[in-house]
C-alpha cells in the first residue's frame, strides 16, 4: 500500500511504501521503515531503519504511529489529529491538521504544535476546527491505553523473570492500580490481591502503618506510603508492594498538602522508593495520573535485583 501524507487542503505532500498488517471497516494498520534522513527532536530521534507501525482510522480524527528503533526497543507513539483516512484502491491518504502528541515509552505525554494548529484553524470550517480540537481527548486516551498495555506487559515480564508476586495498597486510587494490573490476561500468575485502605484504621490494622507515622506525618506522606507498601507485602505474603496515598480532590487540600498531592510507594526485596507528585487535574485525572505513576515506578525499578 502507498501512504500519502496530505496537507489540510488534501494535497499530497509526500508518499511512502508500506505493508498492510491488518484492515477492517474501521481502520487499517500498516508497517513502514523510516527511509528519510535522521531527525533529532526534543523528545526523541528517528533514524533510518526505525519501524513505524501506523494505525489509520476511517471513523476517527486521529492516527497513531508506534515507533520501534533498529535496536528493537520501543521509542514511543506519535499521534496526529487528522481527518478520517481515505482509501483509493491501493492508496491511502491522510490530512495532517498540525495538532500532534507524543507518548514516550516511559509514559510521559506531550501535546505538540498547538501554535501551528492555532494558525491553521481559521483555514478550516468552524465544524472541522471544533471536531479537531475535540478529537484530542480520544487521541490522548488511545495513547494512554496503548502505553498501559505495553507497560503492563513489561511489568509482567519483570515479575515473572524474578518469580515475584505483587500486591497493592491503595487509598486515593480506590483500587485502580490493581484494576489496571489485572487488565492483562494471565495476571493471576503474579498479582495476588490488594488492600483498599481508605481509612486510617485500615492502614493501621491491616497494613501496620504506625500510630506515630500518622500522628507526626499524616496519612498523605512519604512515610505512610512506604509503610503501606511494606505492609501489603507482609499482609499478603508477596514480594512486591505498591502503594498510593494522596488528595485526589476537589476538596481536602491545605497550604502544606494541596489537592493533587500524591505519594506512590514501592517496596521490593531489592529496592524501596517513594515518588511525590502534585497533579493539576480534576479528581478523575489525579487518580489516573497516580495509577500511571505507579506503573512507571514498577517498570523502572522491578529490574533492580
Amino acid at each position: 500500500m502507498r501512504v500519502h501524507k496530505c496537507n489540510y487542503r488534501g494535497e499530497r505532500k509526500y508518499s511512502y511504501a508500506s505493508e498492510i498488517e491488518s484492515c477492517d471497516a474501521s481502520k487499517v494498520v500498516v508497517k513502514a521503515p523510516w527511509t528519510f534522513d535522521e531527525i533529532a527532536l526534543a523528545y526523541s530521534r528517528f533514524s533510518p531503519g526505525d519501524i513505524f507501525t501506523e494505525t489509520f482510522y476511517f471513523d476517527r480524527w486521529h492516527n497513531i504511529f508506534e515507533i520501534v528503533g533498529v535496536d528493537q526497543h520501543l521509542k514511543g507513539w506519535y499521534a496526529n489529529i487528522t481527518r478520517p483516512a481515505r482509501l483509493h484502491g491501493d492508496d491511502l491518504e491522510w490530512d495532517d491538521l498540525a495538532l500532534d502528541a507524543w507518548m514516550s515509552a516511559d509514559g510521559h505525554l506531550l501535546v505538540l504544535d498547538e501554535d501551528e494548529f492555532a494558525e491553521l484553524a481559521p483555514q478550516l470550517t468552524q465544524l472541522e476546527a471544533e471536531t479537531a480540537r475535540g478529537a484530542m481527548h480520544e487521541m490522548t486516551r488511545d495513547l494512554r491505553e496503548r502505553w498501559r498495555d505495553y507497560v503492563n506487559a513489561q511489568i509482567a515480564s519483570l515479575l515473572m523473570a524474578n518469580t515475584w508476586t505483587i500486591g497493592t495498597a491503595e487509598s486515593c486510587t480506590g483500587g485502580a492500580i490493581g484494576d489496571v494490573l489485572t487488565d492483562r490476561a494471565g495476571s493471576s500468575q503474579y498479582f495476588m490481591g490488594g488492600v483498599i485502605s481508605y481509612s486510617n484504621d485500615i492502614k493501621q490494622r491491616v497494613l501496620g502503618v504506625r500510630d506515630e507515622t500518622l500522628a507526626t506525618h499524616g496519612a498523605v506522606s512519604e512515610q505512610c506510603a512506604l509503610e503501606m507498601a511494606r505492609g501489603v507485602r507482609k499482609a499478603l505474603g508477596v514480594h512486591v508492594g505498591i502503594s498510593a496515598t494522596g488528595i485526589a480532590g476537589p476538596d481536602g487540600g491545605s497550604a502544606d498538602k494541596p489537592v493533587g498531592l500524591v505519594y506512590v510507594g514501592l517496596s521490593t526485596p531489592a529496592v524501596e522508593i517513594v515518588a511525590r507528585n502534585v497533579w493539576p487535574h480534576d479528581r478523575a485525572g489525579n487518580k489516573q495520573a497516580t495509577v500511571d505513576e505507579a506503573l512507571r515506578l514498577l517498570m523502572a525499578h522491578l529490574g533492580s535485583t
